[in-house]
């Protein structure tokens, strides 16, 4: 498959080079938030929000990675959340999470072994599992109780593998969930400012309240 920018040649600008992976990347959004629909948001959806203790959000490598941000993001905005690596997990990790939570499995492909042994741990010990997938029809999706479609067309990369525009659109959609909860719950001013009492964006916040 073609990849995008593969004529924009290699003496063409840093400008002119990013600008065609940035705007890669906002395609795969675009596309990834139009094909929003069926039971799959409203079911995790109703997972999050009925959820009465805590979030577990787990991945490995670069899906970690954003996994680690989407319970930053959730946990800052009123969801309590905690990030588990797939890994460590599987060593103890665990025990953190009980049947009255809720999980959310990052993986792209859908199909990491780590990844799916914590899924079959947490289906079995009760808990509701979200997949945030790059692949609908993964192993991953099948175990799920609730689907994200998280695919994307082509990565923002020349060799059409690195996890860009992938790990953008996972992101992007995790951070929109979140704040879909925060709006449901009525997080405020008062509500954020408890959560950042510091840095620019406590003292912006305290001088808006």
């Amino acid at each position: 498959m073609t990849q995008p920018g593969g004529g924009v040649g290699v003496r063409a600008g840093v400008a002119e080079r990013m600008r065609v992976w940035m705007l890669q990347e906002a395609r795969e959004v675009r596309s990834a938030a139009e094909r929003l629909e069926g039971d799959g948001p409203d079911a995790a959806f109703g997972l999050l929000a009925g959820c009465t203790r805590l979030v577990a959000v787990t991945g490995i490598g670069t899906s970690g990675l954003v996994a680690a941000k989407l319970a930053a993001t959730f946990t800052s905005s009123g969801t309590a959340a905690v990030f588990l690596h797939a890994g460590d997990a599987l060593h103890g990790g665990l025990g953190l999470v009980g049947e009255t939570d809720v999980a959310i499995a990052v993986s792209k492909s859908g199909r990491t072994a780590e990844t799916l042994l914590v899924v079959d741990a947490l289906r079995c010990a009760g808990v509701s599992v979200i997949a945030l997938t790059g692949a609908p029809d993964s192993p991953l999706a099948e175990a799920a109780d609730a689907v994200l479609d998280a695919s994307v067309t082509a990565e923002a990369c020349p060799l059409g593998v690195s996890a860009t525009a992938s790990s953008t659109v996972a992101l992007t959609m995790g951070h929109a969930l979140a704040m879909a909860l925060a709006a449901r719950r009525g997080w405020s001013l008062r509500d954020l400012a408890r959560a950042h009492p510091a840095g620019a964006l406590g003292r912006a916040t305290r001088e808006e309240r």
